[in-house]
């Protein structure tokens, strides 16, 4: 029976460390002002109650902060 490993050095693309000021990889165009329709469906979504694009949900962070096991007597939990 033959071995895979070898004492060769590995020969591959290695991942370069992230340049300071930089997040993502791509950069991203310069942001240009919301046309006042978008900004009109905002406000009216907002009366509402309704999630908004880019701001977070409070349903969502409540359901995703909760614990993943049920506890409790019913559970076999304290």
């Amino acid at each position: 029976m033959t071995t895979m490993e070898s004492s060769a050095p590995r020969v591959g693309r290695r991942r370069r460390p992230a340049s300071d000021g930089y997040e993502e990889s791509v950069r991203q165009p310069a942001r240009h002002p919301d046309p006042p329709i978008y900004l009109a469906v905002l406000a009216r979504w907002t009366e509402d109650g309704r999630t908004l694009p880019g701001r977070r949900d409070p349903e969502w962070s409540r359901i995703a902060s909760s614990p993943i096991w049920p506890t409790g007597p019913l559970f076999g939990g304290r």
